[in-house]
């Protein structure tokens, strides 16, 4: 299956969505059409119970993106509150990942520039291929890029190393992305898609209720770590599903559960 927008694939294999750029003319540079269209694909994959898990990702062997299409910005003066509504695009498709009930594995091959590093950030999980750089470069076009951006850097792969790519505009490469956290795992390019999908069926394998809530109490901690209530009862919630009963019963009978959602 695939999305009416032409530069925006979403495919569905059992559990597995993936939401593919895919606008090679342009290096996946993403329009506002992308970014809407990316917005209603997570909120398509949000509301089906039998997902699991989310794959955004560039198209093929195309780079993740070369970020916001420059293109579409005016060249009249601008207020702030235009200046707003420019990035509002943006900012709404990076709350569609965060606010996904399932979680969101952004995979790169090549490199992930300016809104596109933003997206890539809010995922719950991120890999990339060997090779592949990083780069937050606005102060080369004389921007300044949105605080919500920013602390989304930041958070992914640390103040310090968010700095100097902002202030620098040099690009990451995956070895320092690793070691910093803003991947878990850098891959082979050869062994990209198969790691990937096996990756996926991985994050698909657990019990999805415990997977979201999961995600939740990720998201709260980095917004408030003293805001625990909604973590214990998604905790509660979890332990009386059927999903839960099911592993322990599996366990005990030294088989593979299945999970159901309940």
């Amino acid at each position: 299956m695939a999305t009416e927008n032409e530069h925006l694939q979403l495919a569905f294999d059992g559990p597995v969505a993936t939401i593919a750029f895919n606008r090679p003319q342009a290096r996946n540079a993403l329009t506002g059409g992308m970014l809407q269209g990316l917005v209603a694909a997570l909120g398509e994959c949000s509301a089906r119970e039998d997902l699991r898990v989310v794959v955004l990702r560039g198209a093929g062997e195309l780079a993740f993106s070369a970020g916001y299409n420059l293109g579409e910005l005016p060249s009249h003066p601008l207020s702030a509150g235009d200046a707003r509504a420019i990035h509002a695009p943006v900012r709404q498709a990076a709350q569609a990942i965060a606010l996904c009930r399932h979680p969101v594995l952004a995979a790169a091959h090549r490199f992930v520039i300016g809104a596109g590093l933003d997206l890539f950030c809010h995922a719950d999980m991120r890999i990339c291929t060997e090779g592949c750089s990083f780069v937050m470069p606005p102060n080369k076009y004389g921007f300044v890029y949105p605080m919500e951006g920013l602390a989304a850097l930041a958070q992914a792969a640390g103040a310090a190393r968010a700095a100097d790519m902002l202030l620098t505009s040099q690009p990451l490469s995956s070895e320092q992305a690793l070691a910093c956290g803003l991947v878990q795992r850098v891959l082979k390019p050869e062994a990209f898609e198969a790691e990937l999908a096996a990756l996926a069926q991985t994050l698909a394998a657990n019990a999805p209720l415990s997977m979201r809530a999961s995600k939740q109490a990720l998201r709260a901690m980095q917004a408030s770590p003293a805001s625990d209530q909604a973590c214990y009862q998604h905790m509660a919630d979890c332990l009386n599903s059927h999903d839960s009963r099911e592993a322990m019963t599996a366990f005990r009978e030294k088989r593979t559960p299945v999970f159901t959602g309940r």
